[in-house]
């Protein structure tokens, strides 16, 4: 092969892979948006009640020695706040993810919106053998289970609860 050759086909996995990193943080942010949006229905049946007010923002994390490059969305409900940071390398400065991830996801919880939120949960986004994107728990550098809308609903309560 030609050297330009490797350099088309590596530019043409590196999009493949771009793409599936944008379903899969689509996915999630999309999929905390309807269930606040879901909970904001049934919170405003009932009288004396605030809504929830969510909000994103392009962001940078780190994970170790890794920057994610990504976005950040906020959920505050009263005095508590749900923050969702995904991201991913994009620099060769960046460094790199281990563990065959796309992509990396931190949950972080305040109780009061004075206080920093402080990371509950940690996600990686892995590519199945049908090439969907899939989000995994990840605790001590082990992935866990996978990330359902019920998992997420989990993390919205957490800010719901009286």
């Amino acid at each position: 092969m030609q050297e330009k050759d490797y350099a088309a086909e590596y530019l043409a996995l590196k999009a493949a892979n771009d793409q599936l990193r944008e379903r899969g943080k689509n996915w999630l942010l999309d999929s905390l948006s309807q269930l606040c949006a879901e909970a904001n229905r049934r919170l405003t049946l009932q009288p004396d009640q605030v809504g929830i007010q969510t909000g994103s923002q392009d962001w940078q994390f780190q994970v170790e020695n890794t920057t994610m490059a990504g976005e950040r969305f906020g959920i505050r409900y009263r005095f508590r706040t749900l923050t969702v940071e995904v991201g991913w390398p994009r620099l060769p400065e960046h460094g790199f993810l281990t563990n065959n991830a796309m992509a990396h996801a931190r949950v972080s919880l305040s109780q009061n919106t004075m206080l920093e939120p402080q990371p509950i949960a940690e996600m990686i986004l892995k590519k199945m053998t049908n090439n969907d994107p899939v989000w995994f728990a990840f605790n001590h550098r082990v992935p866990g289970e996978q990330i359902t809308v019920g998992r997420l609903n989990e993390y919205l309560s957490l800010i719901l609860a009286s």
